[in-house]
């Protein structure tokens, strides 16, 4: 069992900070201007310094240093991306992805080789792309982008703790806190809007940490895959009632959850059995 100690270190670093700085700057959102996407990026960004204050370098030497670089770029990025038009959108989120992927991936070439450094590239940046479109078709306001993006943001912390990286584990984790605190702000009557902007800003951070964590930590393809699917089971809800010749009510956001937790809790129920064989938890 962990001791107390770092049991508190952890709801600090991952909990408390992120929380605090969320729920300050969404709460003055009105007065300074902001939505949802800042107070993500700074949550995430205070979070990771509370976590990794001691090991980080202003000039980037890992590729975890990146990594405040990369909130800052991605919420300035989704803001301009989202106030395009037509098909430019999708294209700039494409070049957003690969652009971060490229800057993940970097320091992985000499292990990995140009080709499969190149692939993995174009993979993440195309699956950025389809859930960061995904969630930006999602009508604007209401709690159900940020509650099904903080399920998956939080499902991917406690898989990577478990399994791979304690540390992105923890960032994940600060993402899924902010998230929630997004969430609780989008309730009846204290509404903050969660634009497509904060959307893709949370996809390309969630994107950074799992392809880190695979390209550096080991996290498995099969992990990844179930995640993408937990990322994308709101829009596949929509198709599939589109198909009958509805449309999802915006409000019935309890089949579209159900389908985000299914594989969440099946990449969790794996990790568990993959630690168990190893002569883990």
């Amino acid at each position: 069992m962990p001791e107390s100690s770092l049991v508190l270190q952890l709801l600090w670093q991952s909990a408390l900070v992120p929380a605090i700085v969320a729920l300050a700057l969404l709460a003055a959102s009105r007065a300074l201007r902001l939505n949802a996407v800042v107070a993500v990026a700074a949550a995430f960004v205070a979070s990771y310094f509370a976590t990794l204050h001691a090991q980080w370098s202003l000039v980037p030497h890992v590729a975890l240093d990146w990594l405040p670089w990369i909130a800052v770029g991605a919420a300035a990025a989704a803001v301009g991306v989202e106030r395009t038009t037509g098909a430019t959108r999708p294209a700039l989120r494409l070049a957003d992805g690969r652009v971060t992927g490229g800057i993940v991936a970097w320091g992985a070439l000499a292990s990995l080789g140009l080709g499969h450094a190149v692939l993995a590239v174009a993979v993440a940046a195309v699956l950025v792309t389809l859930v960061w479109s995904a969630f930006a078709a999602v009508p604007e306001g209401g709690a159900r982008s940020p509650l099904l993006l903080a399920v998956v943001a939080g499902g991917t912390g406690l898989s990577l703790m478990l399994d791979s990286s304690q540390q992105i584990g923890q960032l994940s984790g600060a993402l899924a806190v902010a998230l929630a605190a997004c969430m609780l702000v989008n309730l009846p009557r204290t509404r903050v809007p969660f634009p497509p902007a904060a959307a893709g800003a949370v996809t390309v951070l969630l994107g950074a940490l799992i392809l880190n964590a695979h390209l550096y930590a080991g996290f498995s393809l099969g992990y990844v895959a179930l995640l993408v699917i937990a990322l994308l089971a709101d829009r596949l809800l929509a198709a599939g009632v589109r198909l009958r010749g509805r449309d999802l009510h915006p409000g019935s956001w309890i089949p579209s959850a159900v389908l985000t937790v299914i594989p969440v809790i099946a990449t969790l129920a794996m990790v568990l059995i993959a630690a168990q064989e190893h002569g883990g938890y």
